[in-house]
């Protein structure tokens, strides 16, 4: 084992998680959330909508890249087709080769991916203390790139973890900085949420990729021989895996953003129409009220406790009115 493997390895490893927890979110939004039950409601296109019309929308550039032909390309269509319900689709010429085949139905892991983190950037720079976290992480992929040539880094098959963590930590840490006062904070929380929706892939996306996933995989397994008995090679491979290993784990700590998003909503989703707005309200009071006592406070509570604790008024609010049947939604 040595540090070169540990990259390639989760590079490798990380894509399947990135693109699993679309489809786990998309699962679990079936079973907790009436709304995506309810194809073509207002709510539905508000929540779901926007998912929808983006993984139809990355098919659609997938199609573009590879030069392939667009018969019909409708990003949100609501519509029955025997016992299915289509919400969208893109028909296009199928190419040949199995590698544009992988590229088109992969195109929404890609573009969910460049998506989550330039909301994951664009986010944190509007947090005045952290301005220098986009350099953090062009430092932590150069580190990773040169430490083939740093012999006792290089056997140190724990170091990348390490690393790669204590900048998932900044980041979350640097968003928690926002505050649930700063609409900032919802728009991105919704946003991670939206994009990880549209990572979920199909069973047709699935089964189309299969045959370019066949030669990736093959490649993947070739390469993590060659990491692990030859982690020198890895220069011929220039920053290729690190910034995989780099941008796939800062993904899913973006989308750890959207499931805890997703996870509010369905809390407030349980609770009978109007009274879902008072956990919220409770949630944002408390926001406030941090704010309105001026930086002082900031010697005793951080700016990520604030948030902590507003979005705990919001889940200690919310249980007693789940428990109640009063205030609680008829499944």
């Amino acid at each position: 084992m040595n540090a070169y493997f540990t990259i390639v390895l989760l590079g490798v490893v990380l894509f399947y998680i990135v693109w699993g927890l679309g489809w786990f979110l998309e699962w679990l939004s079936h079973r907790l959330l009436r709304t995506t039950r309810d194809p073509g409601s207002r709510s539905w296109y508000m929540l779901v909508g926007p998912g929808v019309a983006l993984h139809e929308s990355s098919h659609y550039l997938g199609c573009k890249f590879t030069g392939t032909e667009v018969v019909e390309f409708k990003p949100i269509n609501v519509e029955r087709q025997g016992d299915q319900i289509v919400l969208g689709y893109v028909k296009y010429m199928k190419p040949n080769s199995s590698f544009k085949n992988a590229v088109i139905n992969l195109a929404p892991v890609a573009v969910s991916l460049i998506l989550l983190i330039a909301f994951a950037f664009g986010a944190t720079f509007l947090v005045p203390d952290r301005p220098e976290l986009g350099g953090s992480a062009i430092s932590l992929l150069t580190d990773l790139v040169n430490l083939k040539s740093n012999a006792p880094l290089l056997a140190d098959p724990v170091y990348p973890l390490t690393q790669i963590s204590s900048f998932v930590y900044l980041f979350l840490y640097t968003f928690g900085e926002l505050t649930v006062v700063n609409p900032v904070f919802w728009i991105v929380a919704f946003l991670a949420m939206t994009i990880m929706f549209s990572n979920a892939p199909s069973n047709v996306d699935i089964r189309n990729a299969a045959g370019g996933l066949k030669y990736i995989m093959v490649f993947n397994i070739i390469w993590l021989i060659v990491a692990f008995l030859l982690p020198a090679a890895g220069w011929i491979l220039y920053g290729v895996y690190e910034a995989l290993a780099v941008l796939f784990t800062l993904a899913i700590a973006f989308a750890a953003v959207g499931y805890g998003f997703f996870i509010l909503v369905a809390i407030l989703g349980k609770i009978r129409s109007p009274f879902q707005i008072l956990p919220l309200t409770g949630c944002i009071l408390t926001g406030v009220a941090f704010w309105l006592m001026g930086p002082g406070i900031l010697a005793t509570i951080s700016l990520v406790m604030q948030t902590l604790i507003s979005i705990g008024v919001l889940i200690v609010i919310a249980i007693p009115m789940l428990l109640m049947k009063s205030t609680r939604n008829k499944e």
